[in-house]
């Protein structure tokens, strides 16, 4: 953030009225944009790999480097630690994870 923008959203929250309130809610949202930005690509990402994992899951079960390898329609950058964090954190809904011990855990397709 410029230090002229904190400024002027100090100084109107302080009260100062005469702060141009287009030009400084136009430079917090570019701001928030841009800190968000990143967050937004993986979120889209997560969800466009979901549909990945779904169509290579099965009633077998697989490590998720299993499932990595099993197709190339990841999105760009996309890796089998990825596909491990997806299963773990955000796919639950589509797959079953199952404890080996001290072996990898496997995932199969939710029932």
């Amino acid at each position: 953030m410029k230090k002229s923008t904190l400024e002027n959203l100090r100084n109107y929250l302080n009260g100062d009225e005469t702060v141009d309130l287009s030009v400084l809610r136009d430079e917090v949202n570019e701001e928030y944009d841009r800190l968000t930005a990143k967050a937004r690509t993986n979120k889209y990402a997560y969800a466009v790999a979901k549909d990945v994992a779904v169509s290579v899951l099965s009633d077998t079960p697989m490590t998720a480097k299993e499932v990595f390898a099993a197709t190339d329609k990841w999105p760009d950058g996309f890796s089998a630690n990825k596909v491990q964090y997806g299963l773990n954190n955000y796919w639950q809904d589509v797959a079953d994870r199952h404890d080996n011990g001290k072996n990898p855990y496997t995932y199969t397709a939710h029932k």
